[in-house]
C-alpha cells in the first residue's frame, strides 16, 4: 500500500516523483479544505465506481509544507492543546449530520483525547475541564467551546482510514509529500507544480488538475529595526503559530524572565481580533507568563475586542428598526446596508443590548437586504461593505472574554487606539513602538519599556502577499485577486484557470449566480464547497 503520514523521499520514492510522471490530481495544502473535498470526492468515487469501475486507480499527490496533514494551522500542533474554539460546537459545524460524526467520537474517546497531560496542566485549561465535566460525560458537546486541537485528531483518523480504504479497494493511488509549493506553470494541458523538498535537492511533478487549498494569506508582517551596533534580543513574535503557539509562548516567558525586575513587564499585542483574545488566553494559562506581566498593552485602530457569545440570551422581539426600514424603501445601495446595521448595532449599544444577542437577526435582515440590491451593488457589498459589517459583529466565547474581564478588574490590560507602525530598541531587551492615532491621525510614540510584542494583525491582502506561491500564480496569470483582495476570481465550479482549483479561505470575496461568499475560513462554509467542489472535480 503507497498511503503514509508523510512521505521521506527515499530513492524508490524519488524516482516515483520523477518529472515524467504526471498525476491525475493534485492538492496543494493539506488543511481542512483538502480534508473534506478528498472526504466527499472519495464518496462520490466510490458511487460511480459501483456504477461504471475503473481499471485504473485515480493518482493523486498532496502536498504539505509543514509535514502535518489534514489540520492546517488551527486544528494541529502550531496552535497547541489549549486554544479553544471561538464558537459553539453547534455553529462551528452547523450541518447535524457531519457534528454527529465528529461528537460521536468525542464521545468514543473522551478519556483519552482529553487527559491532562494533554493540556499541560494549564490553570485556565484545567478549569475548562473541570467547569464541563459533567457536559462532557453526557455527550453534550453542542454548546461547548471545545479545545479545537480535538477536531484535528479526529480529521487526521477519519483521513487516515478513508485514504486506507479507498487505496486497499483500488479507487486511488495517493503520495502524501512534505513539500513546499513555491511555484506553478501551465504547460499545454498539464500543469508543472515545483517543490521545495527539506534536505533535497528541488524537484517538480506534473499534475492534469491542481486544487489549491492553501489556507489564509501570511499574517500582516512588521520589518524589524535596523541597528548598527549589536543587534536587539527583542521579544517580537510576527506571527504566533509559527513555529507554534507553544514554542513562542515559552520565548515570550524567557523574554519576560530576563526583563529588569525594577520595571513593569509589559506584553504589547497588535490587533484586537480572536488571535489576540487567544494569545491573552494562552499567556494567562501559562502559571510563569500570567504572574510575570504586569501589563498587557492592545494596539488596534478600534480597540475593542469581540462580543461574549451569551448562550442563555433571551432578546425577545427586538426589532432592529433601521434595517428593517432600509429594506422597505427599495432602491437603496451596499453602502446603506452598512450604514444601517452601524445604527442599529450604535442603539442597541445604548440599550446596554450584547450585540453577540442580536447577531442572527442582524445576518438575517443583512441577507434580506442584498437579495433586493442589483448585481453591480451585490458585488460593491461582497467586496467591500461586507467585511466592515463583519468587524462589527465579531463574537467569542465566554472563556475568552472571561480573561479580559479579569485582566481589567485587576487593571493589568490597557487600550491604545491606533494603527501600529512599528517598533524600536530601547535596551538590548525592551523595546518601544511607533502608532498612527486612530482619533487624529498625528503619529505617536509609546516610549515605556515592552518586554514582548506580538504581531496579531490579521491576514495580508493577496495582491500584497508575501507568499511565493501566491504572487507567482498572479505573475503567471493562473489566479487573479478579486475586488476584495481577500482571495481569487473563481467561476461556478470554484476555478480560477482551466482544470485549477480554488477551496478554503481564498474563495473569499466572490459572487455569481450560485454564489456569494465574503468570509470563508469556517468550518461549515469549507464543508459546503468542498461538497460542490467535488462534485466538480468527479465530472470534469
Amino acid at each position: 500500500m503507497k498511503y503514509s503520514s508523510s512521505i521521506a523521499l527515499t530513492e524508490l520514492q524519488t524516482n516515483r516523483l520523477a518529472p515524467q510522471k504526471c498525476y491525475d490530481m493534485a492538492i496543494v495544502g493539506a488543511g481542512i479544505s483538502s480534508a473534506y473535498t478528498l472526504i466527499h470526492w472519495i464518496a462520490r468515487l466510490e458511487q460511480q465506481s459501483s456504477v461504471s469501475p475503473s481499471s485504473e486507480p485515480v493518482k493523486i499527490l498532496v502536498t504539505e509544507k509543514t509535514g502535518e496533514f489534514w489540520t492546517g494551522i488551527p486544528y494541529g500542533d502550531r496552535s497547541g492543546s489549549n486554544s479553544l474554539l471561538i464558537s459553539t460546537l453547534k455553529e462551528f459545524i452547523s450541518q447535524q449530520g457531519e457534528r454527529d460524526l465528529f461528537t460521536n467520537w468525542l464521545t468514543e474517546n473522551r478519556d483519552s483525547v482529553f487527559a491532562l497531560s494533554e493540556h499541560h496542566n494549564g490553570e485556565l485549561t484545567t478549569k475548562w475541564l473541570q467547569a464541563n465535566e459533567a457536559e462532557m460525560a453526557q455527550g453534550l458537546w453542542d454548546n461547548l467551546f471545545i479545545p479545537r486541537y480535538t477536531f484535528g485528531l479526529y480529521l487526521k483518523q477519519r483521513l487516515t482510514n478513508l485514504l486506507q480504504t479507498a487505496t486497499t479497494k483500488g479507487l486511488i493511488d495517493i503520495d502524501l509529500l512534505t513539500a513546499d509549493v513555491l511555484d506553478v506553470q501551465s504547460i499545454q494541458d498539464v500543469y508543472r507544480i515545483d517543490l521545495a523538498l527539506a534536505n533535497q535537492d528541488d524537484t517538480y511533478i506534473l499534475a492534469n488538475k491542481v486544487v489549491l487549498a492553501i489556507g489564509s494569506p501570511p499574517n500582516v508582517s512588521f520589518e524589524h529595526p535596523r541597528s548598527h551596533q549589536t543587534e536587539p534580543e527583542i521579544c517580537y513574535i510576527d506571527n504566533l503559530y509559527e513555529p507554534s503557539l507553544d514554542f513562542n509562548i515559552d520565548r515570550i516567558c524567557q523574554s519576560l524572565q530576563q526583563s529588569d525586575p525594577n520595571s513593569p513587564r509589559r506584553v504589547l499585542i497588535v490587533g484586537s481580533n480572536a488571535g489576540t483574545l487567544e494569545t491573552l488566553y494562552s499567556l494567562n494559562n501559562s502559571k510563569i507568563a500570567a504572574s510575570s506581566i504586569d501589563k498587557f498593552i492592545i494596539l488596534s485602530p478600534n480597540a475593542t475586542f469581540p462580543h461574549r457569545i451569551d448562550l442563555e440570551a433571551v432578546i425577545g422581539n427586538y426589532r432592529l428598526q433601521y434595517l428593517e426600514n432600509l429594506i422597505k424603501s427599495t432602491p437603496f445601495t451596499a453602502k446603506q446596508i452598512l450604514i444601517a446595521v452601524e445604527q442599529d448595532i450604535a442603539d442597541a449599544t445604548a440599550k446596554n443590548i450584547n450585540i453577540a444577542d442580536i447577531y442572527h437577526q442582524i445576518s438575517t435582515l443583512v441577507i434580506q437586504a442584498l437579495d433586493l440590491l442589483s448585481l453591480s451593488e451585490q458585488q460593491q457589498f461582497v467586496s467591500t461593505y461586507s467585511v466592515e459589517i463583519g468587524k462589527l459583529q465579531r463574537r467569542a466565547g465566554a472563556e475568552y472574554l472571561n480573561v479580559v474581564k479579569d485582566l481589567i478588574t485587576q487593571h493589568k490590560l490597557e487600550f491604545i487606539k491606533g494603527k501600529f507602525l512599528g517598533y524600536f530598541p530601547l535596551t538590548t531587551i525592551a523595546a518601544g513602538c511607533e502608532y498612527l492615532d486612530s482619533e487624529n491621525q498625528e503619529q505617536k510614540v509609546f516610549d515605556l519599556p515592552i518586554s514582548a510584542i506580538v504581531n496579531c494583525a490579521g491576514f495580508q491582502g493577496v495582491s500584497r502577499s508575501a507568499s511565493a506561491l501566491i504572487q507567482n500564480l498572479i505573475r503567471r496569470k493562473i489566479c487573479v485577486p478579486n475586488d476584495s483582495d481577500r482571495g481569487f476570481l473563481i467561476n461556478k465550479n470554484f476555478e480560477t484557470s482551466k482544470n485549477f482549483y480554488l477551496m478554503g479561505p481564498l474563495v473569499a470575496g466572490n459572487i455569481d449566480e450560485n454564489l456569494r461568499v465574503w468570509h470563508a475560513e469556517s468550518c461549515q462554509r469549507i464543508i459546503d464547497f468542498s461538497q460542490t467542489l467535488a462534485n466538480v472535480l468527479i465530472c470534469n
